[in-house]
């Protein structure tokens, strides 16, 4: 299901983690009347303040008692990656459904102790993919999933700016901890976790492999790279380098329809409707009939074949409305019985993926995650 959703009961959720992508999710999830907010958890006693105070919700300091005294539905993951495991072992324990932001976690075997706890206790793990519900992407992919780009050959997204290496905003120790996958909010482990994800999704094809270059959280950064050949033939490619300058030039952004975030704003929200976006998040897509430039954020998909190039209309329901989607999608297969729309699996692939580029690295240091990943994979085949 992907712009399809039908009403829900009244659905009590728990937020764990106040940082701004909980903003972002808050603000969604209150287009949807009929989902309660049953307590929102975090150590800082700041935010919590700003949560009872600002906006009415309960607060917990310990994600035991928001299961306890709020008795959520289910619980939304939106800590750092390095606390997504206990929070989510915990809830499973509780028999609590969650549904968890990317990536899943920084290794496969913790990826893997996730899966088999909420399985045991009967409990969905749902994975936040939250691009697969950008409006302007569900288009891209009904376009290509019909064949209006023939055969995809390569997909590929660039994301290289900044104002030189001072501007660098690499994520601390408590994000991504020290000699593991990390580096900034627009680099390959935080942002590319996203593209890797949906790069398969759009065509409906999985990785056959993946090579490249990822920065070492507490390392000196550089640029990132990605190499990913899929099953169907096609070729992804992704950069990344946020301590540089921008080649793009004044006419080359867009007035975006939503708000995102870009190299250079990797903490708060891009400005939303009629904004001007100078360095717009875009994935360019190319097949043999036509291409594809998906503006995911700002909201716009420009389509070109022999006949010239076209806007495609596209709902105006821009970011932050995706992570409502997602939210609704989640709750209605619960509801339904259904299979969880974005299962746990994929963002276990998705790490396992990361962590292949890793290990495919020529640095002579690589995270112990990655050496794990290839002995994983090994025991697979």
């Amino acid at each position: 299901m992907e712009d399809d959703f039908r009403p829900l009961r009244k659905v009590r959720i728990g937020i764990v983690g106040l940082g701004a992508v909980a903003q972002v999710h808050l603000a969604a999830y209150n287009q949807l009347p009929d989902v309660q907010i049953a307590g929102v958890v975090d150590i800082d006693p700041a935010k919590l303040a700003v949560a009872n105070d600002t906006l009415g919700l309960p607060t917990f300091r310990t994600l035991e008692d928001m299961l306890q005294q709020g008795r959520p539905t289910l619980v939304c993951v939106l800590t750092p990656p390095s606390q997504h495991e206990s929070a989510v072992l915990t809830c499973a324990a509780a028999g609590v459904h969650v549904l968890c932001e990317k990536p899943l976690s920084l290794s496969v075997e913790a990826c893997e102790r996730m899966l088999s706890a909420c399985s045991r206790n009967n409990v969905r793990l749902a994975y936040g993919a939250s691009y697969r519900y950008l409006e302007a992407m569900m288009v891209a992919r009904r376009m290509i999933q019909a064949g209006e780009l023939g055969d995809i050959m390569l997909l590929r997204e660039y994301a290289v700016g900044g104002c030189g290496p001072q501007s660098r905003e690499t994520l601390g120790f408590t994000h991504y901890p020290k000699g593991g996958p990390g580096g900034s909010g627009m680099g390959l482990c935080d942002h590319g976790i996203h593209l890797i994800d949906a790069f398969s999704w759009l065509m409906g094809s999985p990785i056959e492999s993946a090579t490249g270059r990822g920065n070492i959280s507490g390392d000196p950064q550089h640029p990132e790279f990605a190499h990913l050949r899929f099953a169907n033939g096609a070729i992804g490619q992704l950069l990344y380098e946020d301590g540089t300058f921008s080649t793009d030039l004044p006419y080359e952004g867009v007035f975006g329809w939503g708000g995102g975030w870009a190299v250079g704003q990797h903490d708060s929200a891009v400005a939303g409707a009629g904004n001007w976006q100078p360095h717009p998040g875009c994935i360019h897509v190319h097949g043999t009939k036509g291409s594809l430039r998906i503006f995911y954020y700002a909201n716009l998909l420009y389509h070109r074949s022999s006949a010239g190039v076209s806007q495609v209309r596209v709902p105006d329901r821009p970011m932050p409305a995706n992570f409502a989607f997602q939210l609704e999608d989640v709750l209605n297969a619960i509801r339904d019985n259904l299979p969880t729309p974005v299962p746990g699996e994929v963002g276990r692939d998705a790490c396992l993926a990361l962590l292949k580029i890793y290990d495919s690295s020529d640095r002579a240091r690589l995270p112990a995650e990655a050496k794990a990943a290839r002995e994983y994979e090994a025991r697979l085949e």
